[in-house]
């Protein structure tokens, strides 16, 4: 193009000269001459080198738009050597286009992926400042995602052992595990520490794993054998020592033999109900236990679980009503459901001192049936009654007052089998009220 335009200007400068020439040394002639020829430039300037120019300028401009982040920009193709740059630009905008595209879904697949784990995941600068959590860390240490960025982490954690272990693999590119306890309500976490090479501001990723319910089930396991080795070593140690007066000759002495058989059968008999409840509660736990499920009256199991206890509550000197109540229609097991509020009622019956009173009641709320156990015995402490379900536990009225201590343990887990709950409201002294809710269904 270049090329071309100087040959123009040089056939046109020679045309000038050859009239000037021609016509003489004449000055108004020269400059008439020299005028015609600069306007001839200038025109053929115009037409060759205004379109290209456009074209330059919208490459240009299709540039500045796919620096902006506007890949979709398209150049028309022409039949100059600006096609060929057109074409180029148009190939490079697509491919970066694709390339955004790609790298900002696997970002929000890792994203993704970072928010479903249960696992809390912090990553942090080398200046130890969090550049990104997820949801899980932020339910944690209580801190949405976009305030806690740029903060340092420290003041997200509050917790000096989990900052030095992040400063260690930020700073100084350790990795490294701790279990420590973080929080006022003592939450137990496995904190594991990685440094982070060539990932631009993440120098650190730490991913928090909770242990806090490992810890409890260990807990509870270890209770577990212990109230068991507990509960049956008592009545061991009674059926061992009356067998031994028995071998040391009370034989011979027929009262007192009888007195230590009906020992070593009382002994015999709890053992044996520990063994069953235990066996029932395992079965009812484990989904093992074979349930029938039926329409049945509420009401009338109701009725006649006070009928079933009717005499020994008059032996305790107690009033058991039932209160009165239609027909109330639900599906479920009836001789589980038969167990779990006699387990209530034998229970209010221990605990109520004489002259008390216990109500069965049975109430109708939306699409779920209520059965309430309510007595005015002695009631449970408040720090207690969130314990009264776990096996083996007994509350301070009833360490002395004997049983397995598996009887609400059953009547949970029977309610949990129906898909519903058990739940108790107490006030120590004034009573207590067990409510079993069941779906309809």
């Amino acid at each position: 193009m270049i090329t071309g335009a100087v040959a123009l200007y040089a056939i046109v400068l020679g045309a000038a000269m050859l009239a000037v020439r021609l016509a003489g040394d004449t000055t108004s002639v020269v400059w008439l001459v020299f005028v015609v020829a600069a306007a001839a430039v200038v025109a053929v300037t115009c037409l060759l080198f205004v379109p290209r120019i456009r074209h330059l300028r919208a490459a240009i401009a299709a540039a500045r738009a796919m620096a902006g982040g506007r890949f979709d920009t398209r150049l028309p193709l022409a039949d100059d050597e600006y096609g060929a740059l057109a074409s180029a630009l148009n190939s490079a905008a697509q491919y970066a286009g694709a390339t955004i595209y790609e790298l900002a879904e696997q970002r929000a697949q890792l994203q993704a992926l970072l928010n479903a784990s249960s696992d809390a995941t912090v990553a942090v600068d080398g200046r130890g400042r969090i550049v990104y959590l997820n949801e899980a860390a932020g339910s944690l240490f209580g801190a949405e995602m976009a305030p806690a960025i740029g903060r340092p982490f420290i003041e997200v954690v509050r917790d000096h052992d989990l900052n030095e272990l992040v400063a260690a693999a930020g700073a100084r590119g350790e990795r490294s595990v701790l279990v420590v306890p973080v929080g006022p309500a003592q939450r137990w976490l496995q904190a594991t520490a990685v440094p982070i090479e060539r990932a631009g501001a993440w120098a650190a990723l730490v991913v928090f794993h909770d242990l806090t319910e490992v810890r409890r089930l260990d807990s509870v396991r270890r209770d577990f054998i212990s109230n068991v080795s507990h509960e049956l070593r008592t009545p061991l140690a009674g059926i061992r020592a009356a067998a031994e007066t028995l071998q040391e000759g009370a034989l011979e002495d027929r009262p007192a033999a009888e007195q230590f058989l009906r020992h070593i059968q009382r002994e015999t008999d709890r053992m044996t109900q520990l063994v069953e409840e235990l066996l029932d509660l395992s079965r009812i736990e484990s989904g093992a236990a074979p349930m029938t499920f039926a329409p049945l009256d509420a009401a009338a199991l109701a009725s006649e679980t006070v009928r079933r206890f009717a005499r020994q509550a008059e032996r305790a000197g107690l009033h058991l009503t039932a209160l009165p109540a239609g027909p109330v229609t639900l599906i479920g097991d009836a001789e589980r459901l038969e167990r779990a509020l006699g387990n209530l009622v034998a229970n209010a019956i221990k605990f109520t001192p004489q002259g008390g009173e216990i109500t069965v009641s049975v109430h109708e709320s939306g699409h779920d049936v209520a059965i309430a156990v309510a007595d005015t015995g002695v009631g449970v402490e408040p720090e207690e009654q969130a314990r009264v379900f776990e096996r083996f536990y007994k509350s301070g009225r009833g360490r002395g007052a004997g049983g397995t201590g598996l009887g609400l343990a059953i009547v949970k887990h029977i309610a949990l089998a129906h898909e519903g709950d058990v739940s108790l409201e107490s006030r120590p002294g004034r009573g207590s009220t067990f409510t079993i809710r069941l779906p309809r269904r």
